[in-house]
């Protein structure tokens, strides 16, 4: 888990992504209270690592990484992410920016 601290205060957590929402055979299941837990102790949480190669794709989103951002971001709740894809995940933001639940920082 990656963890960001600045003036000695922790404000960030870095989760894998399947610690979040645990898979099992590439179909994702119920979500951890991971990311409740985080922001009941004010801080955020960026899970890692969002690619558009379908290996890396579950099964729950037929290989469109647009619904896996849309999924994590709107219905998890995260406040961001890495991805090795930026042009991808620019688009989404481009595509949503009119949607006021949308407007969180990602990585």
């Amino acid at each position: 888990m990656l963890i960001l601290i600045t003036s000695n205060n922790m404000v960030d957590i870095g989760p894998w992504k399947d610690t979040v929402v645990p898979p099992i055979e590439n179909r994702l299941t119920t979500a951890t209270d991971l990311v409740a837990k985080a922001h009941a102790h004010d801080l955020q949480v960026h899970p890692y690592t969002y690619r558009n190669k379908f290996m890396f794709l579950h099964l729950n989103f037929h290989q469109d990484p647009y619904g896996e951002y849309d999924f994590w971001i709107n219905k998890i709740g995260i406040d961001g992410l890495f991805s090795d894809f930026t042009g991808s995940l620019h688009n989404f933001q481009d595509w949503t920016s009119h949607s006021s639940k949308n407007k969180k920082s990602v990585m």
